[in-house]
């Protein structure tokens, strides 16, 4: 394999430029047609290199050109990138909607975007009642048309929905870092860690352990909370090493949606000792607005946070009447949580290229070892749940146990008040 390090073709005393061009169209001859930057950071970027000279690499991966600075990269190795391979397919497919449309799908699991489309319209175009294609543009089915789903919803939102379609080359390179991540952590898993042999699995553990890339932080959740139990608890422990708000915000998910309790507790154990008040506030709000699937664990988790303030919320929980419910799903509700997590985290791609990162949910909210249609529909009968997670969670922060008998809990919570505002300032 070719391998070529960097610092070493980019170091030492090359000050005069035109040196320095020369360098740079020798090593634009070198790697192409198809690289791996290793960066210094950790991450990798995976794509054809377009051009080069003294101070960056213009690299077309799939999430479109990135500059990269050569001071960010510590060696280079050549290897066979999706668009060769995409290459020779969009030779051989037939042109029929069907086989287009095949070839789109194919290019979305390379993270192709814009050749999926190309394929996608190409399948319309050949025959524009082809469904499957239709779908994945967004069209929906009204009566006997379709209609462009993005162009209506943009206009019910008014100008504010409008996105700008323009990404700074920070963005972009973010993204073909955390897709070479994703890539990377689902090999890990599907070759060691889902393996029968334990020396694999420790090997595994040993290639996900050694990652520190903040970047890798959303791919680690979208590959591990999918797995089995090990997985997800390396999850968690791989969250917990990380400071960074998706780390938080996918530990606050994990806690809450997993179904191994064990894992919602080692989850929830990390949130206690990060003591973020958002994580709280969401779990009080799942508390008063969730699904029944979701207020008991939300509940165990104010107990386990220590959450006195919850106290009102979960009085409020402690029974419930049902009878023709439609329940809040879970994936719709955890969703919004990123919107509380606004705080943006300040990565570091390399010199001079730093991206204000906000944290986004990776984690799997179903289906993992559960019936999802019973996270979201109550059945036709009235009934009074009560909820003994609650009960527990309301004991444990209060000392006390008036059981299920809410208006004895009212009264005491408002006693409790009283004497703390009539006591004389500490």
């Amino acid at each position: 394999m070719h391998c070529v390090n960097a610092g070493a073709a980019w170091g030492g005393r090359i000050a005069p430029l035109r040196t320095a061009a020369l360098l740079a169209v020798a090593w634009s001859a070198a790697v192409a047609p198809a690289d791996v930057f290793h960066l210094k950071t950790g991450g990798t970027v995976t794509g054809q290199l377009v051009e080069s000279d003294a101070e960056h690499y213009l690299v077309r991966t799939t999430a479109g050109l990135v500059r990269l600075p050569v001071v960010s990269v510590e060696r280079i190795e050549a290897a066979a990138t999706p668009f060769e391979e995409y290459d020779l397919r969009a030779a051989e497919a037939a042109d029929t909607a069907e086989a287009q449309a095949d070839l789109a799908a194919w290019c979305e699991e390379q993270g192709l975007a814009g050749e999926r489309r190309k394929h996608l319209l190409r399948a319309v175009e050949l025959d524009p009642d082809y469904g499957p294609a239709r779908r994945a543009l967004g069209y929906v089915r009204v009566g006997g048309l379709w209609v462009d789903g993005r162009r209506v919803l943009g206009r019910a939102r008014g100008a504010g929905g409008q996105e700008d379609a323009a990404q700074s080359n920070a963005q972009r390179l973010a993204q073909a870092i955390q897709r070479e991540w994703l890539l990377r952590i689902r090999a890990i898993k599907q070759s060691m860690l889902d393996s029968t042999l334990e020396r694999l699995v420790e090997a595994g553990r040993a290639r996900v352990l050694a990652i520190d890339d903040p970047l890798a932080i959303l791919p680690l959740a979208q590959v591990l909370s999918s797995g089995h139990t090990a997985c997800r608890a390396l999850l968690v422990e791989m969250l917990s090493r990380f400071s960074e708000d998706e780390a938080t915000l996918n530990l606050a998910v994990l806690g809450l949606v997993d179904p191994d309790a064990g894992i919602r507790e080692r989850a929830v154990a990390e949130l206690r000792r990060r003591d973020d008040p958002r994580v709280v506030a969401q779990y009080r709000d799942a508390v008063c607005n969730g699904s029944d699937a979701l207020v008991p664990r939300a509940a165990r988790a104010l107990g386990q946070l220590g959450a006195v303030e919850a106290v009102p919320d979960l009085i409020g929980a402690l029974t419930v009447g049902r009878n023709k419910w439609v329940e809040v799903p879970v994936q719709r509700y955890v969703l919004r949580w990123p919107l509380m997590f606004r705080r943006a985290t300040v990565v570091h791609l390399g010199v001079g290229e730093p991206l204000e990162h906000l944290p986004q949910v990776g984690v799997h909210c179903g289906p993992v070892g559960f019936n999802f249609d019973q996270w979201t529909t109550w059945e036709r009968q009235w009934v009074i749940v009560y909820r003994t997670e609650v009960l527990e969670a309301l004991k444990r922060l209060t000392g006390e146990n008036f059981g299920f008998e809410a208006e004895r809990w009212r009264r005491w919570y408002e006693d409790q008040a009283a004497r703390a505002e009539a006591a004389p300032p500490q």
